[in-house]
């Protein structure tokens, strides 16, 4: 569950986000208002890492594009400053926007492919609010990861949702020609088990 900073609505720049203490919160913008997401806990991490690292080295190998953390913010259409969990953007389009891996601002729109891992506090309307935002700035694809249910909603719009479960794989499409990717892996035990 996000927390709102008892700062009122204003256009946030992103020296002033960039300026915020590292207090133990994430931060992005939502409607005006600075929005505080608590850190996440053991089995979110691992399985954010798990997905990050197998699209990390597929997109690396096949020069795709790059892959990015929860820490890389992205402005919306809407002025909303979001922060997927896991985020994929194609060379083609960084290119494009003539973004070097020195560059040292937020993204402008969202990423193509946007993962989010679920953690128990989130609702389905800040989902829903989240692939709103991302859709409408340029999202392609979105997975939406329940550890709990351990399933995956595949998405290609805000109303678009193909449901999957373990026995499923996600599929980079056409953003990640040929990844594919157990979800059951997602969810196992140790890598050395």
């Amino acid at each position: 569950m996000a927390l709102v900073a008892g700062i009122k609505q204003k256009n946030w720049t992103e020296t002033e986000l960039q300026a915020l203490p590292d207090d133990g919160y994430q931060h992005e913008v939502v409607d005006g208002k600075l929005v505080l997401s608590p850190k996440n806990d053991f089995y979110h991490g691992r399985i954010c890492m798990r997905l990050s690292a197998a699209l990390h080295d597929y997109a690396a190998k096949n020069r795709l594009g790059i892959v990015l953390d929860s820490s890389t913010g992205f402005w919306m259409k809407n002025h909303n400053c979001r922060a997927p969990d896991i985020s994929f953007v194609p060379k083609g389009r960084l290119e494009e926007l003539g973004f070097k891996p020195s560059t040292r601002k937020f993204f402008p729109r969202a990423p193509d492919l946007a993962v989010e891992v679920l953690s128990p506090n989130n609702t389905r309307t800040e989902i829903n609010a989240r692939l709103k935002d991302f859709f409408s700035s340029g999202t392609k694809i979105a997975w939406i990861i329940n550890p709990t249910t351990k399933s995956v909603e595949v998405c290609h719009s805000p109303d678009k949702k193909i449901p999957l479960d373990s026995e499923g794989s996600l599929d980079g499409e056409h953003l990640l020609p040929g990844f594919r990717y157990p979800i059951a892996a997602l969810f196992k035990e140790w890598d050395w088990e």
